[in-house]
């Protein structure tokens, strides 16, 4: 079977490696949360702008026993969760589901009513400076952004904003605070509500709603450990990381030195795409007594990554903007 993003011959849902993000939760305190049997879950939390965590020397735990996903958090925090069908899982729904075989003949599945990836929903150039951004997705739906440097910003950008109510949609406050300079990004919405349904093609319903179509551009998140380099372009979950101090003589570093604060980035690195989650955004030098009673931070929690090619080359057409 094979189904066209419209205006293309590019079969996404065959040609794509993506993976199942079933949950996002904006999550506080301590909880738990059940989800199908029949699957191998992962559960992190997620370094994302629209939380905004400070730093505190308190545990953060995320445990997944079978199906049910369990956290203990001191602030309140994204946490995301993933799901990969066990091979011979079948679908609770009735109706169209998509398998993959392997050599044996045994099947996983790839599609179906209650397995329906998270997909690309709005791509957005957003200019250098404060900015406010509105976006097509509905307040209560998921959603997941991405942040990269723009088409011909050759630098690692410094970019992450607060969420706002857009007349009932997510809206993205992009504002240049805390020494931080806005320099401007490329912004990768994706979400599990749907834009763009085309006339006629492929669809996959659940309960009466429509849950996919041949225009969508599936999610392939992968969690960023460490920097990443690349020759194409990179995107990451954007947000404040880490705070450390810096000491102009390490010898004696009770003498003052530099406070920076970090945050996660995508853009040009010499010369090639690097991802990471320590770009400094603001640098300060502070005194001997500031720097006394300073503690080094990190925030509990991973940066999301996406490899932008595929989105790139086709969200004109997968979002009807061609």
């Amino acid at each position: 079977m094979q189904t066209f993003i419209q205006g293309t011959s590019f079969d996404a849902i065959n040609s794509m490696v993506f993976n199942y993000v079933m949950d996002v939760l904006d999550i506080s305190g301590s909880g738990s949360k059940s989800y199908p049997a029949g699957c191998t879950y992962q559960a992190s939390l997620l370094i994302e702008s629209v939380i905004q965590v400070m730093p505190t020397n308190n545990p953060y735990q995320v445990t997944v026993s079978g199906n049910v996903v369990s956290w203990n958090v001191a602030t309140p925090i994204r946490l995301v969760v993933f799901a990969s069908p066990n091979t011979g899982r079948e679908s609770d729904y009735y109706g169209f589901s998509l398998y993959s075989y392997d050599g044996n003949g045994n099947r996983t599945i790839k599609l179906a009513p209650d397995f329906t990836p998270f997909c690309l929903v709005s791509v957005i150039d957003v200019p250098p400076g404060s900015q406010n951004i509105a976006s097509p997705v509905p307040l209560g739906q998921k959603i997941v952004t991405f942040i990269r440097a723009r088409d011909g910003d050759a630098r690692m950008p410094t970019s992450f904003y607060q969420q706002y109510n857009a007349g009932g949609n997510y809206g993205f406050s992009f504002v240049q605070t805390g020494g931080m300079t806005q320099t401007g990004c490329r912004m990768y919405i994706f979400s599990n509500y749907l834009v763009n349904i085309p006339t006629h093609g492929f669809f996959v319903y659940r309960d009466g709603a429509m849950v996919w179509h041949s225009n969508c551009l599936p999610l392939n998140m992968q969690l960023l450990a460490g920097d990443v380099t690349s020759a194409a372009p990179m995107a990451v979950t954007p947000g404040i990381t880490s705070g450390i101090y810096i000491p102009q003589d390490p010898s004696n570093p009770q003498y003052g030195g530099y406070l920076n604060m970090n945050c996660s980035s995508a853009g040009i690195s010499n010369g090639v795409w690097k991802a990471s989650s320590a770009v400094v955004y603001s640098s300060r030098i502070i005194s001997s007594s500031e720097a006394s009673a300073f503690k080094p931070w990190a925030i509990s929690g991973r940066v999301g990554l996406i490899d932008c090619s595929i989105y790139d080359q086709y969200y004109p057409y997968a979002l009807g903007l061609v």
